[in-house]
């Protein structure tokens, strides 16, 4: 049985990796091109696969890592079209809003989701007191 406030959490996780779904469908349309695609199984992954993993106490940790490793592509690829795309002047209304790096921020959000997912899934071990010293 998952405790409350994992399944909770696994919700969020959910949530957010939806309007991280959106909010690429609103970038970038998958009628103007299929290059668009790829982000696709990407995001089927993170909405179907590691919350299954979340659920298991054995494969909590392998669903830890798997999101990490999606956060960090995420990061790179979104970096990249962010500058692929950049038009002078620098500005901060560029950064705020034609940027990905809000994206990337929201993006990173689900790895603190994810941290306490793996704490409330840990399995609570009985530390036996000390036997003394060894010498």
């Amino acid at each position: 049985m998952l405790p409350r406030s994992v399944k909770i959490l696994i919700l969020v996780h959910i949530a957010i990796t939806l309007v991280g779904l959106a909010a690429h469908m609103k970038l970038h349309p998958v009628t103007k091109s299929l290059f668009y695609w790829w982000a696709a199984p990407a995001n089927v992954f993170s909405l179907l696969v590691i919350p299954v993993l979340y659920a298991r106490p054995a494969t909590v940790a392998w669903g830890f890592l798997l999101n990490a490793m999606a956060v960090a592509i995420g990061t790179i690829t979104m970096s990249y079209y962010s500058l692929l795309t950049f038009e002078a002047p620098f500005t901060l209304r560029w950064l705020a809003t034609e940027s990905t790096l809000p994206k990337i921020f929201f993006l990173w959000g689900k790895l603190p989701v994810a941290y306490f997912i793996l704490v409330g899934m840990r399995p609570w071990k009985i530390k036996k007191p000390d036997e003394g010293c060894l010498e």
